[in-house]
């Protein structure tokens, strides 16, 4: 024959939404409605588009064009938790550039090796604060709550022959959304 064990739980006070209770001994224990607000920011929010723009090329520490860019193969995300307000990034991706120099016009394809960074956030009247961990604003372009558009800065080399590259360098705006 099985045992059967029966556990009788004491009912929960009911609080109802928009009145305040006190305990015994005076203190507020109700009235919040029993919801607990969460940003919307936070989650998990894809890389969906990266440009570069004005981009500067440089060899042996001259200027010796332009460029601009757009990022294919795009493979990353940005997450924020809550208390703690954090912020953490992963990203890979390629850079098709555009490049100018010597009077001529170029395309090539640049591997970005993935990076990863991570800071802390802040939300004032519904705009998104970020600052890394070594203390820089990251300067935020836009933001609703689907979608964070934010600058940076890409520096990477251009290889153009066996024995030289370039240097490049340029603003780089990354577009998240949820």
């Amino acid at each position: 024959m099985p045992i059967v064990h029966s556990c009788k739980k004491p009912p929960l006070p009911i609080i109802e939404e928009g009145k305040n209770t006190t305990d015994t001994t005076g203190n507020n224990v109700g009235g919040n409605g029993g919801s607990v607000e969460v940003s919307p920011f936070v989650g998990e929010w894809d890389y969906t588009k990266i440009d570069l723009t004005n981009g500067v090329l440089t060899f042996r520490g001259q200027e010796a064009g332009t460029f601009t860019g757009k990022g294919s193969n795009i493979s990353g995300n940005v997450t924020f938790s809550e208390n703690p307000n954090r912020y953490t990034t992963d990203l890979i991706f390629r850079a098709d550039v555009v490049a100018e120099f010597v009077g001529q016009q170029q395309n090539f394809e640049i591997p970005v090796e993935r990076v990863q960074t991570q800071g802390t956030w802040s939300e004032n009247n519904g705009k998104i604060s970020l600052v890394d961990d070594n203390g820089n604003n990251v300067q935020i372009i836009s933001n609703t709550n689907s979608q964070i558009v934010f600058s940076g800065n890409f520096t990477e080399q251009i290889p153009i022959n066996q024995s030289a590259t370039l240097d490049a360098n340029s603003d780089v705006v990354f577009t998240i959304e949820k």
